[in-house]
């Protein structure tokens, strides 16, 4: 049963538009979508239009993600760009020198994670989760495109480290994250990356190797590589909860 449908709006007016609805909203009201160039932010509620932000005036792929501070990032045709999630404002742009034009994947380190103590298996099932000792990082954008990987400070757009995957040829990496782990004497982030038939882990501060493995020798196949952690699963619902007693 459909709950609601919104007619087709005009798209030729601007190539911004904010608070296209003139409704008051919030963070959790908004879904995000993009195509044709153009990300748009919509009402969850009812479908409403809330504001729109042209970044290309024309683009195959437009990938998003949204961070633990509630900032919008946007990675196509060779760039990458943060927004305002309220009103669709473009914060900065990196244009990302010498990664080509195709498209880009986006995603940050973690900001917020429980020390895994409090998440061990003797823990007493029976006490409140202690998010008073919930541990911040730094968070770093992490854009993928051609075979390349580049670092970002999400605060001010500038490049921290760029690194070229060996063997990853023109075809789009894949990353997963994880945060440092203090309890285990790892105080940095890391990133995995998965580029045709190889997998390297990167200091996600430094973008130094600290190994690389070649997955696969065949020679015949598409080289493209997907790559999953239990702990990034893991992450994906802590995160949720620690999202939900900060709200």
């Amino acid at each position: 049963m459909t709950l609601w449908n919104k007619e087709k709006e005009d798209d030729s007016n601007s190539d911004s538009e904010i608070n296209m609805s003139n409704k008051e909203f919030s963070r959790n009201d908004v879904i995000v979508s993009a195509c044709n160039g153009t990300v748009y932010a919509l009402d969850k509620r009812d479908g409403a239009r809330l504001w729109k932000t042209k970044i290309k005036s024309s683009v195959d792929v437009i990938s998003l993600y949204i961070t633990e501070d509630y900032k919008l990032l946007a990675g196509a045709r060779g760039k990458t760009y943060s927004l305002n999630l309220m009103t669709g404002e473009i914060i900065w742009t990196n244009k990302m020198p010498d990664m080509g034009w195709s498209e880009v994947s986006v995603v940050t380190t973690p900001k917020n994670t429980l020390p895994s103590h409090l998440l061990s298996s003797s823990r007493d099932p029976d006490l409140p989760p202690q998010y008073d000792q919930v541990r911040e990082d730094k968070q770093i954008v992490i854009s993928l495109t051609e075979g390349k990987a580049m670092a970002i400070d999400l605060d001010t757009g500038e490049t921290m480290w760029t690194y070229e995957c060996p063997g990853g040829w023109y075809n789009i990496p894949v990353a997963v994250v994880e945060p440092s782990n203090w309890d285990a004497g790892r105080p940095y982030q890391l990133v995995y990356i998965g580029a045709g038939r190889w997998v390297y882990c990167l200091n996600a501060k430094t973008g130094d190797v600290i190994w690389s493995s070649q997955t696969s020798t065949s020679f015949s196949g598409s080289d493209f590589c997907t790559i999953a952690t239990t702990w990034n699963t893991r992450l994906a619902a802590e995160s949720q909860f620690v999202f939900t007693q900060k709200a």
